[in-house]
């Protein structure tokens, strides 16, 4: 069965999002649908998904004129969205996620034995091979479980196609290879897949089609094996593949100043004897899941428990204590999973830029709309965020452009007043372009004197970013990797203890 988007244009506000796009969707099939940050993807699938009504064009199922209202409506019509943020309920178990909302009831209350059972019928249809505890919180599973719940709960009804935007984003080599196989399994089933991903390679080897947009226009639409990935990035950017590799490997100078140092840092497991960071610097902290370097990251900015012999941020002495301490010191952090631990979808983008210093655009304790709107409009210039406005939902935008906002929360209203910001999985569900953007204001940041760490599951995106690589096992840092050092093989080396 197909599903047919016949000249679909989509107009906001001084936007056309969309334009004139007419595309088709089989259910035997992977479809990897790709663009730069703001071409399109994200309004094109939320229009499949149901949840916005094109302004011009039709959407058809097996020849059958649709009008979409809801994402349930198009559930009940067999398409299905798996979003990039998720939308499972972290404190109820796998099975009462999968069936939330339908959940099997006698007289009114829910049949908890029926409801497990189901759930688990569910997982072993579709993915026999995979073993989870739904009977755990689904906020203490590792996180391609949680991908898993999702799909298997997309999948409980009559479903023919299944979206799934950037998927394996926030996942570890070793889980993507699991969605991989589950992914590749669901064509054969009859349940086409619509892939959005910002790893080509991933698009490359999942796809049998490849959609390119491009600036909301449909620029090509061909069978992956004809494609390669530097034709596809051509295709998405306009431009050469080499243009401006020069530029993006350069590395800022390291200024001479210190702007963190800290002596036997101890946070649970973790433990740090010393380590110093320069203004200037950019240092990424590596290690396999659970090796402790996101963790040190972490604790730096909430040291809620964290025991230390000696801290210092540019030049000064703190006492860690709690959040509020560190941010007063000077240190920020970019968390990883930005709509769970940064952002609100629901508020406008004025609304989550302003968020962490409210006082900015107050005078006398009155806070004047206009000055805010001003400064918001400022760090939207700076960080290229594609939007309508300030006063947009910061839900309606693409991954790159939600993450720029996470990113600019900590620059509005305070250039300068943090000397050392913290990064975690800074690139998470972003395309190429918008990847491109956020290593530049990183490395803008750095040459205005901010010490900058990076904990990435991206080696090949520290590898271009950092000056140095501390590598972390068993909760400990290993010796560190200078640029000229840079390997994957010695990164790899090093993450699995062999040089720690």
């Amino acid at each position: 069965m197909d599903i047919t988007l016949s000249n679909i244009t989509m107009q906001f506000p001084g936007t056309r999002a969309l334009d004139d796009v007419s595309l088709t969707f089989h259910t035997g099939e992977v479809h990897g649908l790709i663009g730069e940050n703001g071409a399109g993807k994200s309004t094109l699938v939320s229009i499949l998904g149901g949840s916005l009504a094109p302004s011009l064009g039709s959407i058809a199922i097996g020849g059958e004129k649709l009008h979409l209202t809801s994402p349930r409506d198009a559930l009940l019509r067999g398409i299905a969205h798996v979003s990039q943020e998720g939308s499972l309920v972290p404190a109820l178990t796998g099975a009462e996620n999968i069936f939330l909302g339908a959940e099997p009831r006698r007289f009114g209350v829910i049949r908890r034995a029926a409801l497990r059972d189901a759930a688990a019928q569910a997982l072993a249809r579709w993915f026999p091979d995979v073993s989870i505890d739904l009977d755990r919180p689904v906020g203490e599973l590792p996180m391609a479980d949680r991908k898993v719940i999702e799909i298997v709960r997309a999948l409980r009804g009559q479903v023919h196609l299944l979206i799934l935007d950037e998927p394996t984003a926030t996942l570890p080599a070793r889980e993507k290879e699991q969605l991989w196989r589950i992914i590749r399994s669901l064509p054969p089933r009859g349940v086409g897949v619509v892939l959005i991903s910002h790893f080509l390679s991933e698009i490359k080897a999942l796809s049998d089609r490849i959609t390119v947009l491009r600036d909301g226009r449909l620029i090509a639409t061909e069978p992956a094996d004809r494609m390669t990935e530097a034709g596809m990035v051509d295709l998405m950017l306009r431009r050469a593949t080499g243009e401006g590799r020069a530029a993006q490997a350069a590395r800022a100078p390291v200024g001479g100043d210190t702007v963190l140092t800290l002596r036997n840092w101890r946070a649970g497991r973790i433990e740090i004897p010393d380590f110093t960071l320069q203004a200037g610097e950019i240092v990424g902290l590596i290690g396999l899941t659970g090796a402790g370097h996101v963790g040190f990251a972490r604790s730096l900015h909430n040291p809620a428990g964290v025991h230390a012999d000696a801290l210092t941020i540019a030049g000064r002495p703190v006492t860690p204590r709690d959040v509020r301490t560190m941010l007063a010191a000077g240190l920020a952090l970019v968390p990883d999973h930005r709509m769970e631990y940064a952002l609100i979808g629901d508020w406008d983008l004025r609304e989550n830029l302003a968020m962490v210093h409210t006082t900015h655009a107050a005078t006398a304790g009155i806070l004047s709309i206009r000055r805010e709107e001003t400064e918001a409009r400022r760090v939207m210039r700076l960080l290229n965020v594609k939007a309508h406005g300030s006063g947009q939902a910061l839900k309606t935008l693409s991954g790159g452009n939600k993450q720029k906002i996470s990113i600019g929360k900590w620059l509005y209203g305070a250039e300068g007043r943090y000397r050392v910001m913290i990064f975690i999985e800074p690139t998470e569900g972003v395309d190429i372009g918008a990847k491109a953007e956020i290593y530049a204001e990183m490395r803008r940041l750095a040459a205005q004197g901010t010490g900058i760490l990076i904990a990435s599951s991206d080696l090949g995106e520290v590898a271009e970013l950092a000056h140095r690589v501390i590598p972390f096992a068993g909760g400990r840092p290993g010796p560190a990797i200078m640029a000229a050092d840079f390997s994957e093989a010695r990164f790899i080396q090093s993450m699995s203890g062999a040089a720690a």
